[in-house]
């Protein structure tokens, strides 16, 4: 087997492990999984085999014990409550369609009465617990052994060989999109310009929604930064005090897109080998181990909702401090001025939205 990546003289053991390593990514992300550095394709995260509408069909049409132990009412209470949330103005205007009355005020009941966090509520009613925001999107650096004169481009600038993978997770902690086998060295927006110009498929979010990223990262439509220069004092954050929208905005996107770091911490204490180079694997290999283990990743996060690595990060336990195919060529992302122009806007009505009812809330309490 050669050292440090070299693709030549490749042995027919690092043959087999390339394809163990292929094999196990296809079952994982399915037949179409592509190989260096492909998207994971996403999937719904909430398949159980009743949807909420069903669910709530089949349980106020069914034994009376249970929409008594799901929600704390009978069958009649249950109904009078929703004619009345309808008659009296309580649903809102732009509620979603795909929610029904009966839905809403389920997954409602149900969390109060089992004190069940909105993401258990989500995976028992199919769906999301997010809007606009459909997820977050960062970088991170992955100890390698590069090939042999490209030691350079590999090291980042801690002056560790790594390589630079992209990720989009939602807000359950999954991976739903993972770029990786970019040189250390390449800075994380033109890592991001890549995924986007180039053939991976990236998932774009659809129109008016966007992933939540850093500074590193242009405001762009569809992704959505920080205020730059814009930290909100300690002290008033610890008293939950905000001297501007900006502050706010920077303080409540810092916590939500917090979800990517925390992904990250997940990955990496779990799986040791993501935490240091491994001198007898090929690049290519290097690279395939990063997708199959974000992929076993997410097969936890499915099959074992109790996994102690998860519950330590939802809790805020967790410590989260050859040749290479070639990539295509990348060619700059460009909007009309007039698009980046509402976009931009539309992250300061965001902002003073967000600030007039923080206002409003300290007001009146």
């Amino acid at each position: 087997m050669s050292d440090c990546g070299d693709e030549q003289g490749t042995s027919s053991s690092s043959d087999e492990e390339d394809v163990l390593f292929a094999a196990g990514a296809a079952l994982l992300f399915g037949p179409n999984a592509e190989p260096y550095g492909g998207p994971l394709q996403k999937v719904p995260c909430r398949t159980s085999a009743l949807s909420g509408r069903h669910w709530v069909e089949e349980v106020l049409s069914g034994h009376h014990t249970r929409i008594m132990d799901a929600t704390r009412l009978n069958v009649d209470s249950f109904m009078r409550l929703c004619q009345l949330l309808a008659e009296c103005g309580f649903v809102p205007q732009n509620h979603q369609k795909s929610v029904t009355i009966e839905e809403a005020l389920a997954m409602t009941l149900v969390m109060m009465s089992h004190n069940m966090r909105m993401r258990m509520i989500a995976d028992r009613f199919n769906h999301s617990t997010e809007t606009d925001c459909v997820g977050a999107i960062d970088g991170t650096h992955i100890p390698v052994c590069a090939p042999r004169g490209q030691q350079v481009a590999y090291t980042n600038r801690h002056g560790v060989q790594s390589q630079n993978v992209l990720a989009v997770c939602d807000h359950d902690m999954r991976f739903v999109y993972v770029y990786a086998g970019w040189e250390g060295s390449a800075h994380d927006a033109r890592v991001l310009d890549g995924a986007l110009t180039g053939p991976n498929h990236f998932p774009m979010p659809p129109t008016g929604k966007y992933y939540l990223v850093d500074s590193a990262y242009r405001n762009l439509p569809g992704f959505l930064p920080p205020y730059r220069g814009r930290q909100a004092d300690v002290s008033g954050r610890r008293r939950g005090r905000f001297a501007t929208a900006k502050e706010l905005f920077n303080y409540r996107h810092s916590a939500l897109r917090n979800v990517i770091e925390r992904s990250f911490g997940v990955l990496k204490r779990r799986f040791a080998i993501l935490r240091g180079a491994v001198p007898n694997y090929m690049m290519t290999t290097q690279i395939n181990v990063v997708i199959a283990c974000c992929a076993v990743h997410n097969f936890i996060r499915d099959q074992q909702p109790n996994d102690m690595y998860f519950a330590d990060a939802e809790e805020g336990d967790l410590d989260i401090h050859g040749t290479i195919p070639p990539y295509p060529e990348i060619q700059p992302l460009h909007s009309p001025p007039e698009v980046i122009e509402q976009w931009i806007a539309m992250r300061d009505t965001l902002a003073t939205h967000m600030f007039n009812a923080y206002r409003n809330r300290r007001q009146n309490a």
